[in-house]
């Protein structure tokens, strides 16, 4: 998807509902009304089947932006949503991406796979560790499906650090994942959960503040594998700034 550039205006509450606030009582952001989105910047397009031999990883790397909102009163009965003006302001230390395995399920009428290339948002401040039935846009696939799935498939660095990096003329919190490789081949998608570990609460569950389903990919044998592509220039401006990312 295109990137959304870093939108400061302020906008009304009434009758917007297709999010949930949290206000959070630790960590940098206590005792304020927030909202985080996440967003599929670039998801992987294909990857080869990992094994002892062939050891590639999904191509592009998988990317995801992080958008914060904060609660602002603009009158004594109103309230209006605005987003964080300067991510350089922001600790990012804590605030994590977790990814998780999802298998792509193909329509079996209409015009097939075209809906899944379309990254999805959902936002939920749900526990961290709850299990049960899984969020809407893969309502086929049992959340201890997934579970297995991204423990004993998915291969490769699950969980990413934020980081801070300039896109398109502005910072943005950016979460990269370099490494993930597949084990079976088919058709898959990422799964992605953002979590602040200096937010949460002692004795409490870890809150997912802001969750995506990203794009589908295919992962193929190494017979059938097309072969890389040319690099993104996403992919290149993460390179420069992380360094372990691999060039094509």
């Amino acid at each position: 998807m295109p990137r959304q550039r870093s939108d400061n205006r302020a906008f009304p509450l009434q009758g917007n509902s297709n999010f949930q606030v949290i206000c959070l009582e630790q960590g940098q952001r206590v005792s304020k009304s927030v909202r985080a989105e996440l967003h599929e910047l670039q998801h992987a397009v294909l990857g080869q089947i990992y094994d002892e031999v062939y050891r590639r990883p999904l191509d592009p790397p998988p990317i995801v932006m992080l958008r914060l909102f904060e609660l602002v009163p603009t009158s004594r009965y109103d309230l209006q949503e605005k987003e964080i003006s300067s991510y350089e302001n922001i600790e990012i230390l804590g605030m994590l991406c977790a990814v998780e395995l999802v298998p792509n399920q193909v329509p079996t009428h209409g015009k097939g796979d075209m809906d899944a290339n379309s990254p999805s948002t959902y936002h939920s401040p749900t526990p961290i560790s709850s299990q049960g039935s899984s969020t809407s846009n893969d309502t086929s696939v049992s959340e201890s499906e997934i579970a297995r799935l991204t423990a004993e498939i998915l291969i490769g660095s699950k969980v990413a650090q934020s980081s801070l990096i300039k896109i398109d003329g502005q910072k943005s919190l950016l979460f990269v994942f370099p490494d993930l490789a597949v084990k079976n081949q088919g058709l898959f998608k990422l799964r992605y959960k953002f979590f602040d570990l200096f937010s949460a609460v002692p004795g409490r569950a870890i809150n997912i503040e802001s969750e995506c389903t990203g794009g589908a990919f295919c992962v193929y044998t190494s017979k059938d594998f097309p072969g890389l592509q040319k690099s993104t220039e996403l992919t290149k401006v993460c390179f420069h700034h992380k360094g372990h990312i691999y060039l094509s």
